[in-house]
């Protein structure tokens, strides 16, 4: 029964990734050619580490901007699993006759499964790859340890767990109420 032009590619969590690698790569693309262009070989997670002397007045360490970083990975993540958990729930406890409804949600609950588990996934990996490069960037005396292929990484893990997030609720809606 298929509601939508999509309804096939929709049957598999793996076609989610297949709509999201072009923005990865092309994010991640962009971001080091831009670093590359502006010879900015590193970056410094403090701003009391910059070199601009408006930079460093600022004074600031990475657990500021951290603490923003990790609640809004925390709510995405939260709420992915939440619509995963309800997609899984309201298909498993559906009973015949099905509702058009219903049918739709079961169509399209692959890729959206899809969808919200790059999102955990991308932001987990961000997070965790953050942490691990924070503290490694504190161990060098020079701080210039967070080379720009590793923030391009930083910077894309994190967009695309939010663009996952955004694409989950968005493909979710476009296919039930169209």
């Amino acid at each position: 029964m298929a509601h939508s032009y999509l309804a096939g590619f929709n049957s598999s969590v793996w076609n989610a990734f297949l709509v999201l690698s072009p923005f990865g790569i092309g994010m991640y693309i962009f971001i080091f050619v831009k670093l590359r262009r502006s010879k900015q070989r590193f970056h410094f997670f403090d701003a009391k580490h910059n070199l601009d002397s408006r930079l460093k007045e600022e004074g600031g360490e990475f657990a500021d901007h951290w603490s923003h970083y990790e609640s809004l990975a925390k709510l995405a993540i939260t709420l992915s699993a939440g619509a995963v958990a309800y997609l899984i729930n309201t298909i498993a406890n559906q009973k015949p006759p099905f509702i058009p409804f219903s049918q739709k949600l079961t169509d399209v609950a692959p890729i959206v499964v899809g969808f919200f588990g790059a999102s955990i996934l991308f932001l987990i990996m961000f997070l965790l790859w953050m942490a691990f490069w924070y503290e490694d960037y504190c161990h060098h005396a020079e701080h210039n340890s967070y080379r720009a292929w590793k923030y391009a990484l930083s910077v894309s893990l994190g967009l695309m767990g939010y663009i996952s997030f955004v694409f989950g609720f968005g493909w979710l809606g476009a296919n039930l109420f169209q």
